[in-house]
């Protein structure tokens, strides 16, 4: 049984690492790649950066 639990917590270490890997190369998008993920959202992103543009003229 501590054969299964050890495989087991490796499994789960080789899991949390692909995770991170993960999370770190979202953070790496070029610009053309945020646009693209953005539209694909539903998000246009000239609006939204224009919205917070104004957002900041209020201040």
């Amino acid at each position: 049984m501590t054969t299964d639990k050890s495989t087991l917590r490796d499994e789960i270490e080789k899991f949390d690492e692909l995770t991170e890997t993960m999370h770190d190369a979202e953070k790496k998008r070029t610009l053309a790649e945020q646009v693209a993920y953005l539209k694909s959202q539903g998000i246009d992103p000239a609006k939204t950066y224009a919205e917070w543009d104004d957002d900041k003229q209020d201040d």
